[in-house]
């Protein structure tokens, strides 16, 4: 193939109109059946009006013809009588022409007639005629009887003629009716077919926006590697073009913001290990006495840098869990449970606090995606011990059906309002409730269970525990995450 051709040939087919183009195609298409319906239509009618017009016309030069001839015969018939008793020759001569004219009628009738059974009508009464002429005429016969029969004739044809127009009539109101009941049922039949071109144009233009939306909300997700590949009119090809660029965008600003969280808190933990170094070592006396008041300020600086080194512990588990992978693991959730214990034991024991486990989970091993699991019930239980009083229970309830994880971690602190059920979840959020905390968290306990359960597709309800307190409910479907099997 020539490469003019070929480019040719690739540029016709890489042609995409914009969404105006479509849509006048489309709206093209879908009149076309019915403009077509319609012209034919218009088309038949105007026949069937020539027709109509036709038959009106011979009809009236029909009737017009005939009724001259019964006038005619008429005149010749009482000239005929008259004649026979005056023997006037003007009459004689009268009497001839309108057998002449009476005879030219019948013609006349023939020739404006062009149906069959028409001509065989006037064929009829022209031999009548002439028969008749041929014995008042020529045989000079004086008999009125013989005007008889042609008065009888004249009769039946002017019912037959009055019929025959009556029937031409019904007939074409019939074709009208029938052409017009043609057209309303492809009108009737075309309409689904419009409707069905035009829904499959809006059927088409949804579909490519849906693409989009779950384009960008596979973005809002974080999945940065995706193919972005869409189809359809030109302007939806170019804003494609444009979500490619804004997904490298993201891509890199997210590349830098985990770098840079990840250098922050790696550099931040190396003079924070000096600093509880150094502040043990005063604390111990090592470098020599300290009184009550240094006592207190080194108290307080140690509760700052424990403070400190929660925030940064929070933000290196954001970071792991914006970077996780969901990785899958065979685990008895006993173990889980004994892990989770392990970790808040010392918490537990300087507030006197408990916490109680509700496992309906059967003892054998399970594959779920236990770093988010964990990092989900640490961060709930860790909140809710908190916000509780000393001496408090903070329960735990763990289940799980046929497609279905359930997570329940409620306690009996100062729950939360209403109104702040919406922000708890914003990164750095501190609610109205946490001034009251001594140990102040970092903000970011709830951003990272809201993100882990969205990385596992579940769902996330706070509720209010009763008397007091609050509830979280956390559901993981097993069959749409590799989180669970």
């Amino acid at each position: 193939m020539p490469a003019p051709f070929a480019q040719k040939y690739k540029a016709i087919f890489a042609w995409r109109p914009n969404l105006i183009g479509q849509f006048l195609f489309s709206t093209l298409l879908s009149l076309l059946p019915l403009s077509l319906v319609v012209i034919v239509f218009l088309n038949a009618l105007n026949k069937q009006l020539a027709v109509t017009q036709q038959i009106v016309s011979d009809n009236y030069q029909i009737s017009k013809a005939f009724n001259n001839l019964k006038q005619d015969l008429n005149s010749l018939e009482r000239a005929t009588r008259q004649n026979w008793v005056l023997k006037s020759e003007s009459l004689d001569e009268l009497i001839v022409d309108k057998w002449r004219s009476s005879l030219q009628r019948v013609d006349e009738l023939s020739f404006l007639s062009s149906e069959k059974i028409y001509k065989q009508q006037w064929q009829t009464l022209s031999r009548l005629l002439t028969g008749t002429r041929q014995k008042l005429v020529t045989e000079n016969l004086q008999d009125a009887n013989l005007f008889i029969p042609v008065s009888e004739l004249i009769a039946e044809q002017t019912l037959w003629l009055r019929d025959q127009n009556e029937k031409k009539i019904t007939d074409n109101q019939r074709q009208l009716k029938q052409l017009q009941n043609s057209f309303i049922n492809w009108l009737v039949a075309l309409i689904p077919l419009t409707l069905l071109v035009s829904g499959g144009f809006l059927w088409r233009i949804s579909g490519r926006l849906k693409g989009l939306t779950s384009v960008i909300d596979k973005l809002g997700q974080g999945h940065w590697q995706q193919n972005i590949s869409v189809q359809g009119s030109a302007e939806l090809v170019e804003l494609g073009n444009k979500l490619q660029w804004v997904q490298a965008q993201l891509h890199m600003l997210e590349q830098q913001k985990d770098t840079f969280l990840r250098h922050v808190t790696h550099e931040l933990k190396t003079p924070l290990a000096s600093m509880v170094e150094g502040t043990d070592l005063l604390s111990d006396e090592i470098v020599g006495p300290i009184n009550k008041e240094q006592q207190a300020v080194l108290e307080l600086i140690t509760q700052s840098m424990v403070r400190l080194r929660t925030m940064i512990d929070s933000l290196l588990s954001y970071n792991a869990i914006r970077t996780s992978k969901d990785s899958i693991n065979e685990i008895e959730f006993s173990d889980l449970i004994n892990k989770i214990n392990n970790h808040f034991e010392h918490r537990l024991s300087a507030r006197e606090q408990t916490l109680s486990w509700h496992s309906d989970l059967p003892n054998k091993s399970i594959a779920i995606a236990t770093e988010l699991i964990e990092m989900i019930l640490i961060q709930l239980i860790s909140n809710a011990l908190k916000f509780s009083d000393n001496g408090c229970v903070v329960n735990v309830e763990v289940a799980k059906s046929e497609d279905t994880l359930q997570l329940i971690v409620s306690d009996q602190g100062s729950g939360i309002k209403e109104h702040e059920k919406s922000q708890i979840f914003s990164a750095f959020y501190q609610g109205k409730n946490a001034k009251d905390i001594t140990v102040q968290g970092s903000g970011l306990g709830l951003t990272i269970v809201k993100e882990s359960v969205e990385q596992l597709m579940g769902t996330l309800q706070v509720e209010h525990n009763e008397p007091q307190g609050c509830r979280f409910k956390i559901q993981i479907p097993i069959n749409k995450t590799k989180g669970v099997n």
